[in-house]
């Protein structure tokens, strides 16, 4: 049994703090740098392990709800026009 829990990691360059690899991609890498380069590399196997999980286990479609018929009785009674 493999268990993964839910991990927070914040991770940032200090020279280019604003590099985001998920909206910048790794065309966004200033003068090569090495840190931003290993940011890249994690959002990268994030993508991959995140695809992998689910094709071990793909997700459950989720149960509709059946419609609700008008349970509440009206106090009124039934208007006539």
């Amino acid at each position: 049994m493999l268990k993964l829990g839910s991990i927070r990691w914040r991770g940032k360059c200090s020279k280019h703090p604003g590099y985001d690899p998920y909206l910048d991609g790794r065309g966004a890498i200033r003068g090569g740098c090495e840190r931003c380069g290993l940011l890249a590399d994690i959002q990268t196997r994030h993508t991959e392990m995140l695809a992998l999980m689910k094709r071990f286990a793909p997700a459950v479609p989720k149960r509709r709800a059946e419609p609700h018929n008008n349970r509440q009785t009206s106090l009124f009674g039934e208007i006539e026009n």
